[in-house]
């Protein structure tokens, strides 16, 4: 008996799919122990280069629905709306449900986990987070041994193609953006990207898996890389770190941190040497240490192997639905978070100006752990030179920081904004 499998979308995902399951569909059935069966594809609109074959083909995604031969459906449509009423729909008919969507997991994951549950079908989604990683197979398990401490990603590739290209080329953002851009690597409107919720959508579901406890997007601090600039990356390289745009969970005493910002990296870090548009995962355990998880976090044939590699464990009887919201979500407000940070300050260039920064600084308890006057670099301004004072501070809590540069930008001697960067300890 086959498995009749249903697919929604096709963008770029979904041709890859098709490829796949089309060159490897003996190795495929073995796997499955049974054939597994293309018999219907639905998308808004259908594209030329598709390959569909004889396959039956419309634009309404109703048809999966509403196709009572079909055993599993796939959603690679995208978007939060079209895809979660497919999905509910499918799920409450007693269909499963393989998804790729990290956008409709993050808004809706908690109530379609829940009709899963209770309709005793899968809803799988290895490929909604870092495309072609199997991190979402590896925090499953829950490592029945361990416990994760800690979660720390670059899980998107767009904010690192852009990271990579300014630090070893010396492009500006916009510049990178731009190739990011033409090479397809970012949308024409870049903002889910480089402002960071497209790795918040990712952490939410990371931390829900790790930790048992409801995803919940509206709990994770995001920030994105446009206001990160060539000066910010050669000072932090001179200090020996990267910058890195990263994803971070952390679980203390049931209380949870989630954050998604730019950060300093140590560069002996496997963090700081990920480049390009790859992803990579780095899980803190109680008795393994620490477990690194890399590969290519997007592309067609990438993200289509984690699809697969879901259709074969539920054809096969293998697949077990994750466990997500067990505990109530306790999350730690960004001002009570504590980690060292990264300042560039520009000051005037007249006596006295630096050691007024390192009295306000220690009124409120933060000691320098290094600090480097760039004389080299001072700018003009009406009546005085603006010297960048660049700081890296020892671990302090960030609702202290905020009050001292609140202060410190009270002074006419320093101007607006001070750049604050986070940086991560990794050891």
């Amino acid at each position: 008996m086959s498995i009749n499998v249903g697919i929604a979308g096709l963008g770029v995902v979904a041709q890859g799919l098709l490829e796949l399951a089309s060159t490897n569909s003996e190795r495929l059935s073995a796997i499955a122990a049974k054939p597994l069966c293309v018999t219907r594809v639905a998308s808004r609109r259908l594209r030329e280069e598709a390959a569909l074959g004889s396959i039956p083909f419309s634009t309404d995604l109703d048809d999966l629905v509403n196709d009572d031969d079909l055993d599993l459906v796939i959603e690679l449509i995208g978007g939060t709306d079209a895809a979660y009423d497919l999905i509910k729909a499918c799920l409450n008919r007693g269909r499963g449900v393989i998804t790729a969507n990290k956008a409709v997991l993050a808004t809706h994951g908690n109530e379609l986990l829940e009709i899963a549950r209770e309709r005793h079908v899968p809803l799988a989604f290895e490929a909604a987070v870092a495309g072609g990683i199997p991190i979402i197979a590896a925090l499953k398990t829950r490592f029945p041994a361990n416990s994760v401490n800690w979660i720390t990603g670059i899980i998107n590739g767009t904010c690192n193609y852009i990271l990579t290209a300014m630090s070893e080329e010396g492009v500006a953002f916009e510049d990178a953006l731009r190739r990011a851009q033409e090479l397809g690597y970012a949308e024409a409107d870049p903002t889910f990207d480089v402002g960071g919720m497209d790795a918040a959508q990712k952490l939410a579901i990371l931390v829900a898996l790790a930790f048992d406890v409801p995803i919940e997007i509206d709990e994770v601090y995001c920030e994105g890389i446009q206001d990160i600039t060539i000066d910010d990356i050669r000072h932090a390289d001179e200090f020996g770190y990267s910058i890195k745009h990263l994803a971070i969970g952390r679980q203390e005493d049931d209380v949870i941190e989630m954050r998604v910002h730019p950060a300093l990296v140590p560069k002996d870090n496997l963090l700081a040497r990920v480049n390009d548009v790859e992803n990579a995962v780095q899980l803190g355990t109680t008795n393994t240490g620490v477990l690194r998880f890399t590969g290519p976090g997007a592309g067609g044939h990438a993200t289509a192997s984690s699809v697969i590699a879901d259709l074969t464990n539920i054809a096969s009887g293998l697949y077990q639905q994750p466990g997500i919201g067990g505990k109530p979500l306790q999350a730690r407000r960004m001002g009570d978070v504590s980690s060292e940070f990264f300042l560039s300050i520009a000051a005037t260039d007249r006596p006295g100006v630096i050691a007024s920064i390192g009295e306000i600084l220690a009124s409120h308890g933060i000691s320098i752990a290094s600090m480097v006057q760039k004389q080299e670099e001072v700018v003009r301004s009406d009546d005085s030179s603006v010297i960048p004072v660049v700081i890296l501070t020892n671990s302090v809590v960030e609702r202290e920081l905020d009050q001292s540069l609140q202060e410190l930008e009270s002074l006419d001697d320093i101007a607006s904004p001070i750049k604050k960067i986070r940086v991560v300890d990794l050891a």
